[in-house]
């Protein structure tokens, strides 16, 4: 078994997902607003099932998503990861936080943490993201993280997304 690395950032740990993480899970895709972007509402039996596919994401490919803890209570945030969706064009960069905790840097700080992990950790060349064109809050972040367009893709949910690149180590400098 794949063995998922701690990463710790100024005011967060990124560690691996647990079966303690799911009730952040539940009332995170309850909320149709929140998780809407992500495929959500969803019922608790299928949160659970995101929890699961995002613990066995680390089994088969080596890298995957990271629960966000609030170092300084242990609190549960969102999570925040690459992935490869089998089928899809590429990797991504991704992230979701419970709608509590948006609006105070939690995935810029995250992000960053995760896109230096695939470039030091992974030897990545570059680091991909995307999202539908409607997700402006999305874009925003990436943007202010240095992701550029890089091409346009299809997806196998037919809907064609604008792909972003990384293609350095985005520091904390860069968000100031």
């Amino acid at each position: 078994m794949t063995s998922i690395p701690t990463l710790e950032t100024e005011r967060l740990t990124l560690r691996p997902p647990e079966l303690a993480d799911f009730p952040t899970y539940a009332s995170f895709y309850a909320d149709a607003v929140g998780s809407g972007d992500y495929g959500g509402p969803l019922r608790a039996d299928q949160a659970f099932g995101v929890l699961c596919k995002d613990m066995g994401h680390w089994v088969f490919k080596g890298f995957g998503k990271w629960s966000i803890m609030r170092r300084a209570d242990n609190t549960m945030l969102g999570g925040c990861g690459l992935v490869h969706p089998e089928g899809w064009p590429s990797h991504e960069l991704t992230w979701w936080l419970h709608p509590d905790f948006r609006g105070q840097g939690i995935a810029s700080e995250a992000s960053r943490a995760v896109i230096e992990f695939a470039f030091k950790t992974l030897k990545w060349p570059a680091v991909e993201t995307h999202m539908q064109d409607e997700n402006s809050a999305a874009r925003k972040l990436v943007e202010s993280l240095g992701g550029q367009i890089c091409r346009r893709d299809a997806f196998p949910d037919g809907i064609s997304r604008n792909i972003f690149a990384f293609s350095k180590i985005v520091n904390a400098e860069a968000m100031q």
